[in-house]
């Protein structure tokens, strides 16, 4: 059985290269990048939450999911948005919702979605020193929202699509994934249950000559082979990262024990601060991250049965996300394409706490304090039991041989 569903996976994903013409149409890059430029613009100041600028890229979202056909799937009396008001923040929020149904009755209610979340970090940043500023997020996420729209007006040109085809811009994943737990809450035409899979756009825009990043393809047996697949007829390098991390909406989709993977194209020095601007957004990267995903989606869409989980959902309602409130930075990058055992660093910032205290690019961090430290989440976990001035020793690895370096952290 697990080989004749990975056989028909290959014949769903070839479909896409020798099927309809608008699965065919090579995805050019200059709408998506017109896309993040206008999102990312100085009018719409960062769209942090509760803001007017933020309920204008909502606005726009929605426009653009009509004018190219989709149905309002916001709320059963034809609404865009599914709207509720946030208990701590007490501020209103609203998915964005559209949908394509499917033509085969019997596997409508069946959903492949399609995820980016619109909100940003508005003015008052991640770190003390950048408060204020504008933070455009042009990567995070103005650039899954432009592959989201991308796909949005490709796939309703592809007239064989069984299951429904749900897109959505969450809102609220830089205060705790509010809009995506919302969603796998409260989504009753479309359950969780019945999830073919769900596909997170998330810091997408950076691809250039690195890899393609894939987290969370272990929460299916078949996504892997999906997604090698599809990247050899696309000639582009993946990496599935193993790493559990509690970073983006895919993680509300798991918690749900729904089959998600986020699309990433890598961290970088410019994430969450003012620097993340249009200028360093990669068009061609763009086009191909959105070819991966329609041809993903296509075959998530056709395939003869459900995709097998590995997964099972959170024991008792999941109301509210993990305390994600850290106030320290340790000043690194982690290599997100590392699968070994702890953290290998794939960047440090200039003049931070571990440059100071010695450590380099490619070294891989082992302990910290009397913590073993296995996978990001366990080196996340001990930085939220810190302060800003308080001393952190660090085991790593640096060519194989074991080193020590105590390191003074920094208020994020």
């Amino acid at each position: 059985m697990r080989k004749a569903t990975i056989v028909l996976c290959f014949i769903s994903f070839m479909a896409v290269l020798a099927g309809p013409a608008g699965a065919q149409v090579a995805i050019e890059p200059e709408g998506m990048l017109e896309t993040v430029k206008f999102l990312s613009g100085a009018e719409f100041l960062g769209r942090g939450i509760g803001t007017p600028e933020l309920d204008r890229a909502a606005a726009f979202i929605a426009s653009r999911f009509e004018a190219v056909g989709l149905l309002p799937g916001g709320s059963a009396n034809g609404s865009w948005f599914q709207e509720w008001t946030d208990p701590e923040t007490n501020i209103r929020m609203r998915n964005v919702v559209g949908v394509l149904p499917g033509r085969n009755p019997e596997l409508a209610r069946e959903s492949v979605v399609i995820g980016a979340h619109y909100d940003h970090l508005g003015t008052k940043g991640a770190s003390k020193e950048n408060a204020g500023k504008v933070h455009p997020g042009a990567d995070d996420n103005a650039s899954g929202v432009a592959v989201l729209l991308e796909l949005a007006s490709r796939l309703p040109l592809v007239a064989n699509m069984e299951r429904s085809v749900v897109f959505v811009a969450f809102t609220g994943e830089e205060e705790g994934r509010k809009g995506s737990r919302q969603y796998v809450r409260n989504e009753k035409r479309y359950p969780l249950s019945k999830v073919a899979g769900m596909i997170n756009l998330d810091t997408v825009g950076r691809l250039g000559k690195g890899k393609l990043i894939i987290l969370g393809s272990g929460s299916a047996k078949e996504w892997s082979s999906i997604l090698q697949e599809t990247a050899k007829h696309l000639k582009l390098e993946i990496a599935e990262s193993t790493q559990d991390l509690d970073a983006s909406d895919q993680k509300s989709f798991h918690e749900a024990g729904a089959p998600a993977v986020q699309l990433f194209t890598g961290p970088h020095g410019d994430y969450h601060r003012p620097t993340d601007s249009l200028d360093k957004i990669d068009g061609k990267g763009l086009a191909k991250v959105a070819t991966v995903a329609r041809a993903v989606a296509f075959t998530l869409a056709n395939l003869p049965g459900m995709l097998t989980r590995t997964i099972a959902a959170s024991p008792g309602p999941v109301t509210a996300a993990p305390n994600a409130d850290r106030k320290v930075t340790l000043g690194i990058v982690p290599d997100f394409t590392y699968n070994g055992q702890g953290v290998r660093l794939g960047g440090i910032s200039p003049d931070g706490p571990v440059e100071k205290a010695g450590l380099r690019t490619g070294d891989v961090v082992i302990q910290a304090g009397t913590t073993p430290i296995a996978v990001l989440k366990d080196l996340s976990d001990v930085l939220k039991t810190k302060q800003p001035g308080d001393w952190l020793s660090l085991r790593f690895l640096r060519n194989g041989k074991e080193m020590k370096a105590d390191v003074e952290l920094r208020e994020r």
